[in-house]
């Protein structure tokens, strides 16, 4: 039992190590007034506050190439959505997200795909001909996450930055964007206290 303890505690030193050694980069997904119903009471507030930590070109670094991408990055989703729903403290960027398996080249895409590679595996990533833009196996029930070029120009940019990522929802859209994030040499870290998931609703209250 001591061991288990052991282990758990240095478990959770690790997570909060790694919440605290970021490259002052925040990512957030999909925290948009379409989703307000899993969204928790105060959770926008709170990230809010959040961003704040994280400015822009935080004149504190001494990496100036790490400098000129600091600050707050949001994906959104265009499926419900034309724009932002938000407007986050030390924003640099708003990124669109769609869900690119809606179109029938996508989807006859993912089916050669299946059919060319037997033994695929969730962070596998293919470029679609003659375009910046991607496809990447996932495990959950997407199964695939469409990277446009909007998205692969951010990733390309953050590559090998140890990036914060937040919003939702937890294991469904975040996951996506968790997983190609890894696929293109990104290190997402979760921070959990402010991710959202498809089982939370607008009834719950975050407390500060």
């Amino acid at each position: 039992m001591k061991n288990k303890i052991k282990f758990y505690n240095e478990f959770l030193n690790e997570k909060i190590q790694s919440l605290i050694e970021h490259d002052g980069i925040l990512v957030i997904v999909d925290v948009q007034k379409e989703f307000e119903e899993y969204i928790p009471q105060g959770f926008v507030e709170k990230l809010k506050d959040y961003c704040k930590e994280f400015p822009i070109k935080n004149p504190s670094t001494q990496n100036k190439a790490l400098q000129e991408l600091q600050g707050t990055y949001q994906i959104y989703d265009t499926n419900k959505a034309e724009k932002v729903s938000y407007a986050f403290p030390n924003q640099v960027e708003t990124i669109k997200k769609n869900y690119g398996m809606y179109t029938t080249e996508m989807k006859l895409l993912s089916k050669k795909l299946l059919s060319e590679y037997k033994n695929l595996k969730e962070g596998d990533i293919f470029k679609i001909k003659d375009k910046n833009e991607y496809l990447v196996k996932i495990v959950n029930n997407h199964d695939w996450f469409f990277v446009n070029e909007d998205l692969a120009n951010l990733f390309s940019k953050l590559k090998n930055r140890n990036v914060i990522l937040v919003g939702g929802a937890d294991n469904e859209c975040l996951k996506d964007v968790y997983i190609a994030m890894k696929s293109f040499k990104v290190n997402p870290i979760y921070n959990h206290e402010y991710i959202y998931s498809s089982k939370t609703s607008n009834d719950q209250i975050v407390n500060d």
